[in-house]
């Protein structure tokens, strides 16, 4: 579960404070790849690191435990989780839902100024495959969504749109790897502005959650083959 708010537990207080930063950090360092999944997580080295004694970095451990991002077990101690096929395929079924719902209540509220925006970053994406540039297109593609999340109106939904992509996306590299991918994703991306500057909610979910489905199929497939490998 990704809780909508940073602290969900609502504690105050110098100590709680203390325990606050180091839980925001580890989960912040989980997210972004930092601690890679299957990775010990050591409370000596981790306390060392922040300058914090164990007590507020096992508290920590035991809050992303219950999130689902750390396995607290007795032998091996703290290791970052390693999810399965079944729950990442959960996420990904919530994550389709989620963007097909941003994409549909931002046909009705869109500017001019985010629909030129949109329409920018699609020539901004032609010109990176064009060239190659994979790490551009990652970021073009990333801001695309954000822009139509922000279109929506609805920050809880953007806000959970953005930790479900995050911790989906740190268990692997982008699809966009593959090849013919970024290509058809371009064009998907196409038809989802497309709906939008119609203001056709219909549509704009309809094509929003087939891009969605079509990339985490991908996604599942090259999970599949790095368990197999």
């Amino acid at each position: 579960m990704i809780p909508l708010s940073p602290d969900p537990y609502g504690r105050t207080g110098q100590a709680s404070s203390r325990a606050d930063l180091v839980y925001l950090t580890l989960r912040q360092d989980i997210l972004s790849n930092k601690y890679r999944p299957g990775q010990r997580l050591s409370e000596e080295a981790i306390a060392h690191n922040l300058n914090v004694s164990r007590t507020p970095v096992r508290e920590a451990l035991k809050r992303l435990h219950a999130e689902g991002l750390v396995e607290i077990t007795p032998r091996r101690g703290s290791i970052v989780r390693d999810p399965s096929g079944e729950e990442l395929a959960e996420l990904c079924a919530v994550r389709e839902v989620l963007e097909g719902l941003a994409a549909r209540l931002a046909t009705r509220s869109i500017s001019h100024i985010e629909l030129y925006t949109l329409e920018r970053l699609l020539n901004d994406m032609e010109g990176a495959i064009a060239e190659e540039r994979l790490a551009d297109l990652e970021e073009l593609n990333l801001q695309f969504h954000e822009t139509i999340w922000i279109a929506s109106r609805n920050r809880y939904l953007a806000q959970q749109l953005r930790q479900l992509r995050q911790f989906v996306q740190r268990l692997q590299e982008s699809t966009l790897t593959v090849p013919g991918r970024k290509e058809a994703a371009f064009q998907e991306h196409k038809a989802l502005f497309a709906a939008c500057a119609a203001g056709d909610p219909d549509m704009a979910e309809r094509v929003a959650r087939e891009h969605v489905r079509k990339a985490e199929s991908v996604r599942m497939m090259v999970w599949r083959r790095s368990r197999c490998a």
